[in-house]
């Protein structure tokens, strides 16, 4: 007999950030109660679609088998969920698919613009609480899961701060899978803690653009030098292109943002975003004290689609990290493609604590008083700031506020964040009529530069600070390696066409990164990760095509 955690958390009046903070363990009350888990064996099978039914059809402490699969039943009409449980991978489990009934197939390439769902194992969400989940899961070091064929739909809570499911991970590739599901109308749905791996082949239907559907958090990233809040996450190194990002591709994305915080990481590809769909970083500062920003983005191959008479105001918007933004297309409905913001900059968005409770404001222009977190290169404007846009791998931070000390000085201090700039190249917009441009920043507010916070693409039409023919010395260029200009400014990047072999889809183009490390030398950058993940073909088949019932014959789920 496994118990279960029933959790009320004390976070009154708190900003919603601190609210999912106290979810990992700050000023909370627990009371337990038994559920029955008791499946040992390599199938187990929920026996109806209720929350009690579906937790006792988990493996149990005492399983001993590497691979299990749980199928749950179809309830098309949906059952209500309205308790909170937690739930830990027994050790011996190294892989764990749950597969619903819910079928997402599409057709035509991409397949994404046409993914449809069929309704099967539904989850209406009936918590009380928008700070709590219906189920958490804890995936350990050397441990995977794979939630395939599910709906989460909106029952009487339709907003979810801490999301209807919660996995929480080692902070190790290939860790997660979410696969031909379909969400619709709770916000949040999904949280991801620490949880590298992919979600694919999902529907995402919000009711509005400003619900989340996803929200990506890297709290405890490099666990053992670090106090939580993505500390550690940006302490170490960026990583473009590699298996230590969170990869949501193939997915029909219909209004909604995610919005990635507390040192995340996250890479949108191939992905369609139809109604005004975007995505967006969360920044430092924006929730209360310790929290810090999104660390990094990838976003690319993506195709955005909104209405022009009711336009969406950006696809991207960035408030802290790094990010490649490329090859992205749309052809209607937004006001800008990316706008960036230096958050701390003024009180216009979140209201600061002063230090040592607190980040303080970027600055002595806003109130008199500038921060010691940040570089404070100009007094007044504070430049540059602690994990804005442009900024990465800095001094480990440890200790919570109002005791949290830059690692390397003992003190509140600078943390000597390296340029990380954003980069921009390849997509092809047309904006809404009458409306802005590729690239929107209060400059004279956030101190951001071009060509040097933020470097854009040549040879866009949009962008006039660039030549129209690129020569190395500003922006981003494109084309053939051949072509690449022999000489170079430090900063500037080129794309390669006719390199790599990354892209396995057998459409689309490959490409690789240069970037121009010092006077006039090309240094490769960046290549971006497989695609399709591996973790689509190594640990689960591509369609959502649900298991034989067990205790009949048939072919085996491949895991």
């Amino acid at each position: 007999m496994q118990k279960t955690r029933m959790c009320t958390y004390i976070v009154d009046d708190l900003p919603r950030a601190v609210k999912y903070v106290a979810a990992f363990g700050i000023l909370f009350l627990c009371t337990t109660f038994a559920h029955g888990q008791s499946c040992t064996s390599s199938s187990c099978q929920a026996t109806d679609c209720t929350q009690s039914s579906v937790l006792a059809s988990l493996p149990s402490s005492s399983n001993t088998n590497s691979a299990v699969t749980v199928t749950w039943p179809s309830c098309p009409s949906g059952v209500g969920w309205s308790g909170t449980s937690y739930y830990t991978l027994p050790s011996a489990v190294k892989s764990m698919t749950i597969h619903g009934q819910t079928s997402c197939t599409g057709s035509g390439n991409p397949a994404q613009n046409n993914l449809s769902c069929t309704d099967g194992t539904t989850i209406l969400d009936n918590l009380s609480d928008s700070s709590k989940a219906a189920l958490n899961f804890t995936v350990g070091s050397g441990q995977f899961i794979r939630l395939t064929g599910v709906t989460i739909l909106a029952g009487s809570r339709t907003i979810a701060d801490h999301g209807t499911f919660v996995f929480s991970c080692a902070a190790e590739p290939n860790q997660l899978r979410i696969d031909h599901s379909h969400i619709s109308g709770v916000a949040t749905a999904l949280t991801t803690i620490d949880c590298f791996g992919a979600i694919d082949h999902t529907k995402f239907e919000e009711t509005a653009n400003n619900h989340n559907w996803l929200h990506v958090w890297d709290p405890y990233y490099n666990k053992g030098a670090s106090s939580g809040n993505g500390d550690g996450s940006w302490a170490a190194p960026t990583a473009f292109g590699t298996s230590s990002f969170l990869y949501l591709e193939d997915n029909l994305i219909s209004n909604g943002v995610d919005d990635c915080t507390f040192g995340g990481r996250v890479v949108a590809r191939f992905n369609t975003f139809i109604n005004g769909g975007n995505l967006q970083t969360h920044p430092t500062g924006g929730g209360g004290a310790d929290e810090r920003g999104c660390r990094a983005y990838e976003i690319y191959g993506n195709s955005f689609t909104a209405s022009n008479s009711n336009p969406a105001y950006n696809a991207f918007f960035m408030s802290s990290g790094t990010a490649l933004f490329w090859g992205n297309t749309s052809t209607a409905g937004y006001e800008h493609t990316i706008s960036i913001q230096s958050m701390r900059r003024s009180n216009s968005t979140y209201s600061e604590n002063m230090t040592p409770y607190g980040w303080g404001y970027c600055g002595s222009s806003f109130n008199g008083t500038s921060s010691p977190w940040d570089q404070n290169s100009n007094a007044t404007t504070g430049y540059a700031c602690i994990d804005q846009p442009g900024r990465g791998k800095g001094d480990l931070i440890t200790g919570m506020m109002p005791n949290a000390i830059n690692s390397s000085t003992g003190t509140i201090s600078w943390v000597h964040e390296a340029s990380e700039p954003i980069y921009e190249w390849g997509d092809k917009w047309t904006l809404a009529p009458g409306y802005g441009g590729l690239f929107l920043t209060n400059a004279s507010v956030d101190t951001l530069s071009q060509n040097r916070d933020y470097y854009l693409w040549c040879n866009s039409s949009s962008q006039t600070a660039c030549t129209s023919n690129f020569d190395g010395s500003q922006g981003t260029g494109s084309g053939m390696l051949a072509a690449r200009p022999t000489t170079c400014t430090t900063g500037v990047v080129y794309w390669a066409t006719d390199l790599g072999n990354w892209n396995q889809s057998g459409s689309g183009g490959q490409g690789q990164l240069f970037k121009c490390t010092a006077t006039n030398t090309w240094t490769s950058f960046y290549t971006p990760y497989t695609y399709p993940s591996p973790i689509q073909s190594s640990n689960g088949t591509t369609t959502s095509t649900p298991p034989p019932p067990i205790g009949l014959s048939g072919q085996a789920v491949p895991m």
